[in-house]
């Protein structure tokens, strides 16, 4: 039954062309409003939104210098990529961003592309490596 709603078809999966799809229309927009703004209404500041836009790989390359010694991918790993690599955590800076310099930061929007585009390629979050305390069922 996982995964399957109580009436009705299944979901379709995160790997579906529907999904990837919709994720890659997302980042074009987002990457199309960015290059308007910059060219139109100025005040972008495109090395700050570079950086924003690796800043989530460069948050997983924790766990990647924690493990090259011993070539095994440490059990907190994947929560450390998952958060960086997520909506919710970008919305709460967006939002953290607005209000505490009281207006739009836009360079923020090139991490919403990464997440974005990643989905769009078919790059999900990470499963955990090693068992953790919550146990399947």
């Amino acid at each position: 039954m996982a995964g399957r709603p109580g009436f009705g078809p299944g979901f379709q999966d995160a790997r579906s062309t529907l999904y990837r799809a919709e994720y890659a229309a997302v980042t074009l927009a987002l990457l199309a409003y960015l290059i308007w703004r910059s060219l139109y209404l100025g005040g972008l500041d495109w090395l700050q939104t570079i950086f924003w836009a690796l800043f989530p790989d460069l948050a997983a390359f924790v766990p990647i210098g924690a493990s090259s010694k011993r070539r095994d991918w440490p059990g907190w790993g994947a929560g450390l990529y998952n958060l960086f690599h997520n909506v919710l955590l970008w919305g709460l800076g967006f939002a953290g961003s607005w209000v505490f310099l009281t207006g739009v930061y836009w360079p923020i929007f090139g991490w919403l592309a990464h997440i974005t585009a990643d989905r769009a390629l078919g790059y999900g979050l990470r499963q955990a490596s090693k068992p953790t305390r919550l146990k399947e069922t």
